[in-house]
């Protein structure tokens, strides 16, 4: 008993320094990029998004306005996440945006968290239940497989948020390419909506699907300014794309030119494509360090338990 429990704790120790030596992820601020992009990217895989968690839990003691920025309620975060995901299904809509998506709104994301929560949890319970009757250990070390109960309930919080990073970076890629065809569009005579139409009746991906929403409501409501919003409204976290519609409302609001508004953000388009692509060579960078570590680490977690552990073994077999 005594050997299993030190070969318990030698892990245990093996683990917390893995997680205290393991690379940290390394995200800097891009120029021009806000905090909320940031903080998104940061959020991205892993374990990342127990740090939101964390963070809103020291500002709520702090007594600090939980409306403010970044940390503002987690119901004004998971919406704006659903949204830059194009999960959200608001209820003027006949349909989900995405059918394949696991919750649509903040109702089925909340329920999505408790039932994976309890699913977590109930595993966890039995899982570590075996273990304990397997190796004859105090049964109410069981109930400590219940904690994987928490890692449930913020499981939908890391699907949404990278979801809702990896769309971000396809609209970004994608008007690299998109943005200047517009403005060659426009500068060929014809005007903004036909250029609009002609660009969305080819194949596109989540920048152009963004610009037929606009034109469906235009089609509506004859007013594509409201249309223009809507798109600012669906992906908040998506700088380029609500600066470039920011300066088209206030072109249109003015009843000014397109086409240098087109101009200065077709380079700023060009130039965030080649930024986000060494961004991402960047995160391939790291994604390989990690698996490095991580191997590295499991060979000298073998080489240091694994003797041990055939002993123990080679003893209970005994009796």
């Amino acid at each position: 008993m005594e050997t299993i429990l030190a070969i318990i704790a030698g892990l245990s120790v093996l683990f917390i320094w893995a997680g205290l030596t393991r690379p940290r992820r390394i995200v800097r601020a891009q120029q021009g990029e806000q905090d909320d992009q940031v903080r998104l990217r940061e959020l991205r895989g892993g374990l990342g998004f127990l740090s939101a968690a964390v963070v809103d839990l020291a500002a709520w003691f702090q007594g600090r306005d939980p409306d403010a920025g970044w940390r503002g309620g987690l119901n004004t975060r998971y919406l704006r996440l659903l949204k830059q995901a194009d999960w959200y299904w608001s209820p003027g809509e006949a349909a989900p945006a995405t059918a394949t998506a696991p919750f649509w709104n903040l109702e089925t994301m909340w329920a999505a968290k408790v039932l994976h929560g309890i699913l977590f949890a109930v595993g966890g319970l039995v899982f570590v239940g075996l273990i304990v009757l397997a190796l004859g250990l105090p049964v109410p070390l069981a109930l400590a497989g219940g904690l994987a109960g928490v890692i449930g309930f913020l499981d939908p919080d890391s699907e949404v948020a990278a979801v809702a990073e990896r769309r971000r970076r396809q609209i970004i890629l994608e008007m690299g390419y998109k943005v200047p065809e517009l403005r060659v569009y426009v500068r060929s005579g014809r005007t903004f909506v036909a250029a609009l139409r002609y660009l969305t009746n080819r194949p596109g991906g989540p920048f152009v699907r963004e610009l037929y929403r606009a034109l469906a409501v235009y089609d509506v409501t004859a007013d594509l300014q409201r249309g223009v919003r809507a798109v600012i409204e669906r992906n908040a976290l998506c700088e380029p794309l609500v600066n470039l519609c920011g300066d088209l409302l206030a072109a249109l609001a003015e009843g000014g030119e397109l086409g240098p508004v087109l101009e200065a953000h077709a380079d700023t388009a060009q130039h965030e494509q080649r930024r986000q692509l060494r961004q991402q060579g960047q995160d391939n960078t790291q994604q390989m360090t990690y698996v490095a570590t991580a191997t590295t680490l499991l060979v000298i977690g073998l080489l240091i338990g694994g003797p041990a552990l055939w002993q123990v073994v080679s003893s209970l077999g005994g009796l």
